[in-house]
């Protein structure tokens, strides 16, 4: 069996206290300004409690050390003899010496990965059916694959997470943390949710180097100034198999598009019609307060339902979740908010014949204008609630549309509540469709895994073909005669 044979890879605990001082620098760099720092790698963070080559004991949590590691350099070990009023002298220096470091990791962050274009906001409306941007699919793929990464690396296999990332999706950032709903990759395999599955199995099998320092001078608790412990290095290949990852990923994918059929489309659906009503029980509470008084502000346009109902769901479940339940569940409430939009704003373009009334210019104006903010990108939880909220408390206005089959204007009013209440009735159909659509997702995988079935028996046959091996040979005759 061929293996295509990647660089060796520094990531995590290996990273820094395995690796050699003649191969530091071989690892990719994210920074290349501080591509001289061996504690630097793809998305580090610099901290107070950071790796080093020191002799320290691998704590297993990346490039962010443990406090074990911090307290036990002796660079940092405070000799207990010191007299009290040194020790506070010393406290206070490290109290803001820790300030200042905190402000460096909170600047210092890995960056989020990349996000789709913004282009899909000029081509939208020029489609009959739902864009690729807003296709549930795509979005259950993406999320399959940060969960399926997420997995690999609570189960100590972050050089397959690593693969995945930066050789086979040639994503920068940090992937696994993103959240958003279009993420940078599902656009570049042309926003079609089965090609990064389907071009991921037919990778060539890749093997890893990983460099680790055996137990010596200076590691593992042993000396590091004896003369006599002379440093060891060890190498070890890590297999990495890419049908074998596609068929994990569609276990994970079909998990949670499990998920979304039997509980989170129908918890969203819930809190889905009760905003309307919160809305205005709690515009009339707020009226009532003002009365004789003056008004105190907070408290939102409406009550928010959704995490406490999805929260609800996890808890009571009688199996366990996937590892981004309650994140998965915010990215399929914003992208069914942002397919309502577009379904919404090419009706009102269908039934107007191309003329562009107030209705239609003022939601496609109001949603160009903050989708950047609401929807693209990497986003705080709660993003769909915020852009109801914000166009519920838009007050009504007058606006003057251009009508294209004559040469005036028509001027009219504009209800930012009852195109609130048109989404809001537009969201419940999306849903609704949507959840179809999840419990049909084991269908669609039956094609991918006739697929792989295929690439693994014609990689066997290519195998046995360069084997002098009889039973081999007698296997390939057997598979060709199964095609």
């Amino acid at each position: 069996m061929s293996f295509a044979s990647s660089p060796a890879l520094f990531m995590g605990y290996l990273d820094d206290l395995s690796r050699p001082p003649q191969e530091q620098g071989q690892g990719q760099q994210l920074n290349d300004d501080d591509s001289s720092d061996p504690s630097t790698g793809p998305g580090s963070w610099k901290g107070p409690f950071q790796n080093t080559a020191k002799g320290l004991v691998p704590s297993g949590r990346g490039p962010l050390g443990s406090y074990l590691d911090f307290v036990s350099s002796s660079s940092n070990y405070k000799d207990a003899s010191s007299s009290s009023s040194k020790m506070e002298e010393e406290c206070e220096q490290n109290d803001e010496r820790n300030k200042q470091e905190d402000t460096m990791i909170m600047d210092k962050r890995p960056a989020a990965a990349s996000s789709w274009s913004n282009s899909y906001l000029t081509k939208f409306l020029d489609s009959s059916k739902d864009d690729a941007r807003t296709d549930i699919r795509n979005l259950l793929t993406q999320r399959a694959i940060q969960s399926f990464m997420r997995l690999l690396e609570e189960c100590r296999d972050p050089h397959s997470a690593k693969w995945i990332q930066q050789d086979f999706l040639e994503q920068r950032g940090n992937l696994v943390d993103y959240h958003g709903t279009g993420v940078q990759f599902i656009q570049k395999f042309g926003g079609t949710w089965d090609v990064p599955l389907l071009s991921m199995m037919q990778q060539p099998p890749h093997q890893i180097i990983i460099s680790a320092k055996r137990r010596g001078r200076g590691h593992g608790g042993w000396s590091p100034n004896n003369p006599y412990l002379q440093e060891r290095w060890v190498e070890i290949p890590v297999q990495i198999d890419p049908p074998n990852l596609v068929t994990r990923i569609l276990s994970v994918r079909e998990q949670i598009a499990k998920e979304w059929s039997e509980k989170d489309l129908d918890a969203l659906v819930v809190a889905n019609d009760l905003i309307l009503d919160s809305f205005f029980e709690q515009t009339k509470a707020k009226r009532n307060r003002d009365i004789g008084a003056g008004y105190e502000a907070g408290g939102g346009a409406f009550v928010r339902m959704a995490q406490d109902l999805i929260n609800d769901n996890a808890r009571f479940s009688t199996q366990a979740s996937s590892p981004f339940r309650r994140s998965n569940f915010d990215l399929l409430y914003n992208l069914c908010t942002q397919a309502a939009v577009h379904r919404l704003l090419r009706e009102k373009m269908k039934r107007r014949d191309g003329d562009e009334d107030v209705s239609f210019k003022f939601l496609r104006d109001f949603y160009t204008g903050r989708a950047e903010e609401y929807f693209d990108g990497d986003l705080p939880f709660g993003r769909a609630d915020d852009f109801l909220e914000d166009l519920l408390e838009t007050s009504p206005f007058v606006i003057s549309s251009s009508n294209r089959n004559d040469a005036g204007t028509a001027s009219g009013l504009v209800d930012p509540v009852g195109t609130a209440e048109e989404i809001i009735q537009m969201r419940r159909l999306v849903a609704q469709e949507w959840k179809i659509l999840m419990q049909r997702v084991p269908d669609d995988h039956m094609v991918l895994r006739q697929a792989l079935l295929s690439n693994q028996m014609k990689r066997m046959k290519k195998d046995s073909s360069s084997s002098n091996d009889p039973l081999l040979n007698d296997s390939s005759e057997s598979l060709d005669g199964f095609q």
